[in-house]
């Protein structure tokens, strides 16, 4: 099928795709609680003739060709944030205190309007499509448990692909990058030990407090001095808890950040050079530390030649000046890593502001809103990929 012929299948589909995103954007949800947007998705894709499974709240479509090829997974994530959204859209939050702020509801939307236009073509359609409607991205994560309850096996996935709206990229720009997009997301928990004791007899107790500051200065020295300049890490300690009284030696103090990292190399290190420094440092002032770190989501690498397709298609549809390769690696985190531990795949952005709107309200803002144009853009990329090279 022609680009031209194709686009105009998507367009089609353009107010259809508007609806079903307004109607998601009146009811976010928190994620795993996503009971409203899970409906929404499997009315739709009753609609649409898709058969689906749902465990939880999350739901997998598949589409069936008729012709024997690949199976391809195309993902939304679907939860929102607790941000209250401010008066003046039309379709503002039904949900008080909840917002989606970062754009997941156009990603549903997207995944419909294409998942709609790949079933009208299921009798030309090469292999099968699997649609991965995803809950709680944005807090404990729903990649990880889908997988493990067996999303990219039955049939096994050949290959897979996400995307997400980006207000800081004109309307009509695609972005990508090869290997390390976003960065792992690690929780760290620091705890000093000291000994309690009377404030005008500091000599008498160990001043646990003292001892975390100096933990905090020298951990502050991890990336600049245990990494390339070239390379990627970002440890940001952003909680400290501790004492009792102003005139007692603190014994306890607890400290709490994130460490991102671009690398499974670098993340380990990492981990092991802020045990090391804590608690040597914690021992030089006389305290003792504890440290564990938590493992959030592992770093999204895209697969080189996934992502040079995702250039090369985008670049087809959209012109070679709006298929954008990121200079830069992004520290923030995003569970698509999990599919694509199983699968090659790749993630890609897409902007959704007009360049004359741009600079434009960040994501996890209460003022972040898209234009709608970028639906149809996002739904063009999914089905193109689909078709590409089949």
């Amino acid at each position: 099928m022609e680009d031209r012929e194709l686009s105009a299948l998507v367009e089609a589909q353009k107010d259809w795709m508007i609806e079903k995103r307004r109607m998601l954007h009146r009811v976010p949800e928190r994620g795993f609680a996503e009971f409203k947007t899970q409906k929404i998705v499997m009315d739709a894709l009753d609609e649409l003739g898709i058969p689906y499974k749902t465990e939880r709240t999350w739901v997998i479509g598949l589409i069936e060709g008729a012709l024997p090829g690949e199976v391809i997974a195309l993902r939304a994530d679907m939860d929102a944030l607790p941000i209250e959204e401010p008066e003046g859209c039309a379709f503002r939050s039904e949900h008080p205190g909840m917002m989606h702020a970062c754009g997941h509801d156009a990603h549903t939307a997207i995944l419909l309007g294409a998942a709609k236009v790949l079933a009208g073509m299921k009798d030309q359609l090469r292999g099968s499509v699997k649609l991965l409607f995803q809950p709680a991205e944005e807090t404990d994560g729903g990649a990880e448990p889908m997988v493990q309850a067996g999303a990219m096996e039955n049939p096994h996935v050949d290959r897979v692909y996400g995307l997400h709206v980006m207000p800081n990229l004109p309307l009509g720009t695609i972005e990508t990058r090869v290997g390390t997009l976003n960065a792992s997301t690690d929780s760290v928990k620091i705890t000093i030990h000291g000994k309690a004791g009377h404030g005008a007899y500091p000599e008498r107790g160990v001043d646990a407090i003292v001892g975390s500051a100096q933990v905090i200065c020298a951990l502050q020295t991890l990336v600049s001095r245990n990494l390339s300049p070239l390379s990627s890490a970002v440890l940001s300690l952003g909680m400290i808890e501790g004492g009792t009284a102003q005139n007692i030696i603190c014994d306890k103090v607890t400290v709490r950040g994130t460490l991102r990292t671009a690398n499974s190399e670098i993340r380990a290190m990492m981990k092991r050079r802020i045990e090391e420094v804590t608690c040597g440092v914690a021992q030089a002032m006389g305290c003792s530390a504890e440290v564990e770190v938590i493992s959030g989501y592992a770093a999204l690498v895209n697969d080189t030649q996934e992502a040079k397709r995702i250039r090369r298609v985008a670049g087809r549809l959209f012109g070679p000046e709006n298929a954008v390769e990121k200079a830069e690696p992004s520290m923030g985190g995003e569970d698509f890593s999990f599919f694509c531990d199983e699968a090659p795949g790749a993630f890609f952005h897409v902007g959704c502001v007009r360049k004359e709107e741009m600079p434009a309200p960040p994501l996890h803002s209460r003022d972040f809103a898209i234009d709608e144009e970028c639906l149809a853009i996002g739904a063009l990329m999914h089905v193109a990929l689909v078709l590409d090279g089949i």
